[in-house]
């Protein structure tokens, strides 16, 4: 799959990324090399492998039980400020 300086253009402005010029083309060309990369593995035959979740099976994580909490932080400021206020982070739609 080739990726176009158009594609980048596009990602860059739904991630609110500012691409310069000279580079659209530049990672054009390094993202079409990673999507042909990684369609190489369409090739491989995978039949007669089960699929796994879960590849390490020799280590054992770390579980607790789950407890009821009080909360503390936000909610008691809150009550004292009755606001917040945030920067607003979506320009355009």
């Amino acid at each position: 799959m080739k990726i176009s300086e158009g594609d980048v253009e596009y990602v860059a402005k739904l991630a609110m990324l500012e691409v310069a010029d000279g580079e659209k083309k530049e990672l054009a060309e390094q993202l079409s090399r990673i999507v042909e990369y990684v369609e190489k593995l369409n090739e491989l035959d995978v039949r007669g492998i089960e699929p796994t979740s879960q590849v390490v099976t020799s280590v054992k994580h770390a579980v607790r039980d789950d407890r009821v909490a009080p909360r503390t932080g936000s909610s008691d400021a809150a009550r004292t400020v009755k606001l917040f206020k945030v920067p607003k982070v979506i320009t355009e739609r």
